[in-house]
């Protein structure tokens, strides 16, 4: 009969009263690496932060691109930046938002576009990213349902300005993405979908940067 019994790693006191254990640091992150590494992905300790921040990335834009598909499971992306935010916090790393917060952002955005329009006659519409930053995220924007000008357009706002981040915790980078509206919408066998592209007439994004979907840090 075996006597392996389970390892207990609490530690006690002279009292009796068990302690907050104290662990490495460097030694938790070279387990990180061994976990990615037996799935495949080799790192070293410098882009660890980096390779999170990117699986939060694509994590958080499938979460906006796909809830809105009927029966799409998506939980797994909400369990996925809850775990990732999680493990960036033990490891002492900058903070990422869980999925509610993702969600949080998107209803922001949309709560935004409402207030600017405020009086008219509006409606919702669903608008995707195609290209930047903020690639393949749908959004429910309001906009005018009739035009209230002769120069005036129905349909979602012109322009957007996302927030975006750039680079890793020990030293990021806030900014902003311009986005503007495509001129149709695609059509489709329900509701039409509009779609943004970067604005040519504005900065593009430099490479590397990501969408923001925590506060603006103070300092940025």
């Amino acid at each position: 009969m075996s006597t392996n019994q389970p390892m207990s790693m609490q530690v006690y006191d002279h009292r009796g009263m068990p302690e907050t254990p104290i662990w490495d640091r460097a030694h938790l992150v070279d387990k990180v690496i061994n976990a990615f590494a037996a799935a495949g992905t080799l790192l070293d300790r410098d882009s660890v932060d980096l390779h999170l921040l990117e699986t939060v990335d694509k994590a958080a834009c499938s979460l906006l691109r796909d809830m809105w598909t009927d029966g799409f499971p998506v939980a797994a992306y909400s369990e996925l930046l809850a775990t990732t935010a999680a493990l960036r916090s033990i490891l002492g790393y900058s903070p990422t938002p869980t999925g509610r917060e993702v969600q949080d952002w998107a209803r922001s955005v949309r709560d935004d576009s409402h207030e600017k329009i405020m009086g008219q006659h509006a409606d919702l519409y669903e608008v995707q990213i195609i290209e930047g930053p903020h690639r393949g995220i749908v959004l429910p924007l309001w906009g005018p349902k009739t035009p209230q000008a002769p120069d005036a357009l129905a349909g979602p706002p012109l322009t957007l300005e996302l927030p975006t981040e750039r680079g890793d915790s020990s030293a990021m980078e806030y900014g902003t993405a311009y986005y503007r509206r495509l001129k149709q919408p695609w059509a489709r066998s329900t509701a039409p979908k509009w779609g943004f592209w970067l604005d040519r007439e504005r900065p593009f994004p430099e490479e590397g940067t990501r969408p923001c979907f925590l506060p603006a840090q103070v300092g940025a």
